[in-house]
């Protein structure tokens, strides 16, 4: 009985006592706050203007890590949250757009008068892909405080 109470206590207190890290943005006008947690799949782009993907971890309180890159918190110029499905949809559906306008070129060449519709649907899909990367909110250091808070 004892060493049950005993374990027991042991396990309340991981538990109460673990700590997960986060990275905590806050608006600068409006006061309102988004977490982004441990390996959660983000795309990140620094002060020079080089894109990171991957899952998010932190090494200390002023670094973290996307994929194998580490970066320091006060060059990171914004930070989206990137998940897989969503690209994998976007690609797709860009690249069929882009197949279909090609298919309309090859359909006018030919002096086809339905070249014009398929070059519509073409450009449909296509635009569909960049609004559902828009879609996608993307938090930059010009609205966005960003830190690394224990949560």
């Amino acid at each position: 009985m004892k060493n049950t109470l005993l374990l027991l206590a042991c396990l309340v207190s991981f538990a109460a006592f673990s700590q997960q890290r986060a990275l905590e943005l806050t608006n600068n006008d409006s006061g309102k706050i988004k977490t982004f947690i441990e390996n959660e799949r983000v795309k990140a782009r620094t002060l020079d203007h080089k894109k990171h993907v991957g899952l998010l971890a932190f090494t200390d309180n002023t670094t973290l890590k996307i994929g194998n890159h580490t970066i320091p918190i006060d060059s990171l110029q914004s930070i989206k949250k990137q998940p897989k499905v969503l690209g994998t949809v976007k690609t797709v559906v860009l690249f069929a757009g882009l197949a279909t306008v090609a298919t309309s070129i090859a359909i006018a060449t030919a002096g086809n008068n339905a070249a014009f519709l398929v070059f519509v649907a073409g450009s449909g899909a296509t635009i569909g892909a960049g609004i559902m990367e828009a879609a996608n909110s993307n938090y930059t250091t010009r609205k966005w405080t960003f830190k690394i808070v224990e949560k």
